[in-house]
């Protein structure tokens, strides 16, 4: 397994799933169960719905930056709510000039649907969750349904939604005390809904129409034959997206005449227009656009709906996923992946973009530099965080990549470096004025940076088969002094230790090279079985989380004899490493894992976060864990060893306690003392309780992490399990 001999390049089963999740994730949210299911596939955290408690063990979640892909826009009148990432943000338009955040609705999911309703706004993923915005500034969830669904949608007073293979009907006429009303048989996607019928995109590519006009019987009424991308319904019209497959991806805007349910025909279409949703306002279809330049954001007049015509089209920057307008105002709302794509209207024959807002898109690297942090946020480019209260962070400012795509970043001083494609491949940015980072210069190299580490004016880069060390001590002007082919594909990790970074790799093992001299980094050692997007050492111990779901613990005091020395399995693969004290954190899919590595030879995981999406790396630092969390973002989180409170010191007194319990306990542990006072604390430092020389009774007390103390200053941690 630890030979020096390359592996063949085949990818692996974690690779394959990996390019199934990253393919997943330019599928629009509400589509994914179908996608999954169509190829026969189960991914972890995509079927099963999550646990109504994700904190576990050390971790505390304290404060989150949710942005990510936008998916979903809505409104009314100047305030508009964008869902984009692991958030809803509140936005006013009053001055359309100058848009203003008002708020940002943190989420434990990645939302697939959003939508106002009176002084409301209702979100669904795990559930359908029901906050009041009536002070939009300071919104406050009200109520949920604990039904995990793709989408759903609103009429009147009414919700539907389809979960698994029923099809309900709520009343939301009070949203603090939503109630069902009826349901039937019925599987897929709520799309549109009136009073009166129900638009469901149904198993097997077809539309089903619900006649829900006695919302305590719905049943189906008529079926349309066609795979429906996005769709809108008003009276006795629906206009929709349909969307197929031959040589080429196909889509077309169709007018459904759904007078007669039990005979719905179509009486006109458009080819070439297409989008994952349809707006209705006034005699006009708005469409948001597919996620091919060919198929963008269009005006559909529909005054006379047998002949529906394009008024005019507009391009985005991104793949459009959802649309709204008033239109009789000056303006179009388009979410289009990266962002809000606000577009002026005031020529409907003529529609401009006018501004891109909150641009976001996938969290894969985070840096933290005082109380700052630095994402690279993939197709979004450079984020600056300002992290100073970790409770709630805020961007401070960004510089967009939009066509480039960047996933790693370090940071010292006033200067930011991050990956970048195409060339040049490293960037530095002057960051004195964190809202408006400005290109400070660039270094043509020979790979992208997949991971990078920073040692004082000296950044070592990880990439696709080389590794490079470049000078930085010059900011404006950064230096390749040296490099060394270390024959990965790639290379997503890299951690330093002395005169060696140890450069994880995905298919061909784990390098250790050897950077004594800068100028020539030469390779010592490869470990070819090992595949991961990460690792960590600290002093003699490599800490190596390999894709076969297990984290591996090596002693690397001699590179010529690496020999494990333990392990821990998960269920699910893991890609990256962080450690605090004794203790790991292991990033995984949707979850930090936490491990006990006081005991290298016996680690043991204790504690799991359910984060909203997949976590790619971690940062510790000042006693905070950072996690980039791809589409969720960043989340930020206590660690327990930040909340332990030390007693004060009390002086040495003759015959106090000589402690000796066990390391970990479950119903009853035996304390062996010679005299004094031996007190148990939790992790935040309160005392759970007073022990006596013996057997002391600790079912009663909850599992978790525990301090036990003597009055001498002894200190042992205690693991109590249940």
């Amino acid at each position: 397994m630890l030979s020096g001999a390359a592996l063949a390049l085949a990818a692996p089963a974690w690779q394959e799933e990996m390019a199934l999740r990253d393919s997943l994730h330019r599928v629009h949210p509400r589509l994914r169960n179908r996608w999954l299911d169509k190829r026969g596939i189960t991914l972890p955290g995509e079927s099963a719905p999550l646990p109504a408690s994700r904190d576990s063990g050390p971790l505390r979640l304290a404060g989150k930056y949710g942005r990510g892909p936008a998916v979903e826009v809505t409104g009314r009148g100047t305030l508009v709510a964008l869902t984009l990432g692991s958030e809803v943000a509140l936005l006013s338009f009053a001055n359309p000039d100058s848009p203003v955040v008002l708020s940002e609705i943190q989420l434990d999911v990645i939302p697939r649907q959003s939508a106002l309703y009176d002084s409301f706004l209702v979100t669904s993923d795990d559930g359908i969750e029901f906050w009041s915005i009536s002070d939009p500034r300071a919104p406050v969830k009200r109520s949920s349904i604990p039904y995990m669904t793709g989408d759903f949608a609103i009429a009147d007073t009414l919700l539907f939604f389809v979960r698994g293979d029923t099809f309900h009907a709520y009343s939301i006429a009070d949203p603090v005390h939503p109630y069902q009303l009826g349901r039937c048989a019925e599987g897929g996607y709520v799309m549109a809904a009136t009073t009166n019928v129900a638009v469901v995109q149904a198993p097997g590519d077809v539309v089903d129409f619900i006649d829900v006009s006695n919302p305590s019987a719905p049943h189906r009424a008529g079926t349309y034959p066609d795979f429906m991308l996005g769709a809108a319904v008003r009276g006795n019209l629906c206009c929709m997206v349909t969307y197929w497959i031959t040589d080429d991806d196909n889509c077309r805007f169709d007018v459904l005449d759904i007078s007669d349910l039990a005979n719905v025909r179509r009486i006109a279409h458009i080819d070439g227009v297409g989008g994952y949703d349809v707006h209705l306002s006034g005699p006009l279809a708005f469409v948001s656009g597919y996620q091919y330049a060919e198929w963008e954001f269009a005006m559909v007049d529909i005054a006379d709906s047998t002949r529906p015509s394009v008024v005019s089209r507009c391009t985005t920057s991104g793949y459009n996923e959802a649309v709204w307008a008033d239109w009789t105002s000056n303006y179009a709302y388009v979410a289009d992946r990266i962002g809000l794509t606000v577009v002026d209207i005031s020529n409907l024959n003529q529609p401009v973009v006018d501004t891109c807002f909150m641009k976001a898109s996938y969290a894969y690297d985070v840096y933290v530099y005082g109380n700052r942090a630095y994402v690279a946020d993939y197709t979004g480019g450079l984020k600056v965080l300002d992290v100073s209260d970790p409770d709630t962070p805020t961007e401070l400012g960004g510089a967009d990549s939009i066509h480039a795509t960047s996933e790693a970043v370090v940071a010292n001083d006033s200067f930011a470096f991050i990956g970048w494609w195409p060339r040049p491949y490293l960037r530095s940015f002057d960051v004195t004025d964190p809202a408006h980072p400005a290109l400070a210069g660039g270094l043509v190299t020979e790979t992208k940076p997949m991971d990078m580490a920073l040692r004082d004016t000296l950044i070592y880069l990880a990439g696709r088969l080389r590794f490079n060390v470049v000078n930085v001590a010059r900011p404006r002007q950064p230096v390749l002094v040296g490099s060394c082919v270390t024959g990965d594909l790639q290379t997503a990790g890299i951690s330093l230790q002395g005169r060696y970074a140890y450069v994880a790799g995905a298919y061909d093992g784990l390098y250790i090279v050897d950077v004594i001299d800068p100028r020539n980094p030469a390779p010592v050692r490869i470990l070819s079985g090992l595949r991961s997007s990460g690792c960590k050492v600290r002093d003699t111990l490599l800490y190596f989380p390999d894709n076969d779901d297990s984290l591996h613990i090596f002693s690397v005091a001699n590179l010529y004899a690496v020999y494990q020395i333990g392990a821990v399995g998960f269920d699910a693969d893991v890609w990256d490493v962080d450690l605090l004290d004794n203790l790991a954190f292991v990033a995984s899919i949707q979850a930090v894992n936490v491990v006990d590595v006081s005991d290298p030879r016996n680690p043991v995981l204790i504690g799991r976060y359910q984060t909203p999406d997949d976590v790619w790396q971690l940062t510790v630092e000042s006693g905070r864990l950072y996690a980039a969390s791809f589409a969720a973002g960043v989340c930020i989180f206590d660690t327990a060893h930040v909340a332990v409170a030390e007693p004060r010191s009390e002086p040495k007194q003759r015959g106090s306690a000589r402690l000796r319990p066990p390391s970990v306990a479950k119903g009853a542990m035996r304390v062996e003392s010679g005299g004094g006072r031996v007190r148990l604390f939790d992790v935040a430092g309160k005392k759970a309780a007073e022990l006596k020389s013996g057997v002391n009774d600790v079912s009663r007390i909850p599992a978790g992490i525990y301090f036990v103390r003597t009055d001498s200053g002894q200190v042992h941690k205690l693991i109590l399990q249940r």
